[in-house]
């Protein structure tokens, strides 16, 4: 799955469609899906793949500013004496970013930026052993993030572009649809 992605991404930037542009007043939509989250652990099975949606208002023509909603969830399981236990781990990243939109390429929107937000993050214990789940705490953790990324977009039609980026993020590498507003 992650090479199917990464070969289309890398097809859909090296073909000519549109020039692209990024202009003061302009929105954009974002919808996308990404791979190597930081959120998965060591051993852990992806619940739901680190999908997240976000919108950029252009204040300059150079410079946009918005917010992300990302989410995903992982669950770890072990056998031990013939007991099973297990952890279901949930992530909700709510942030602010803010890009810079170099000029410079006519087929591609190439953008770099960063982000601060905020990981609401929650555990869940389960085991067949009644006694060992009296003992355990679920924690709820999670706190202040702060990253950056680069990403490109590139125009299918005047009104959808495709983009991906890597960085931090829900997910290290995500790929998606914008919606030009």
């Amino acid at each position: 799955m992650k090479r199917i992605i990464l070969i289309a991404w890398v097809a859909l930037m090296s073909t000519t469609i549109n020039a692209q542009s990024f202009e003061k007043g302009a929105g954009y939509f974002h919808a996308g899906i990404g791979v190597l989250s930081p959120y998965a652990y060591s051993g852990a099975k992806m619940g739901i793949p680190p999908v997240h949606v976000s919108f950029e208002k252009a204040i300059t023509d150079n410079i946009g500013v918005g917010g992300l909603l990302g989410f995903t969830s992982a669950k770890y399981e072990s056998n031990i004496l013939n007991e099973t236990y297990s952890w279901n781990f949930n992530y909700t990243l709510i942030g602010g970013r803010g890009a810079y939109h170099f000029t410079d390429f006519e087929e591609a929107d190439v953008y770099l930026g960063g982000m601060l937000g905020y990981n609401i993050a929650s555990a869940k214990f389960k085991s067949t052993d009644a006694t060992l789940e009296q003992y355990v705490v679920e924690p709820k953790v999670g706190g202040v993030v702060i990253g950056g990324f680069v990403g490109a977009r590139k125009s299918v039609t005047e009104s959808l572009t495709l983009f991906g980026e890597v960085g931090y993020n829900i997910a290290w590498l995500s790929v998606g649809a914008c919606f030009n507003l």
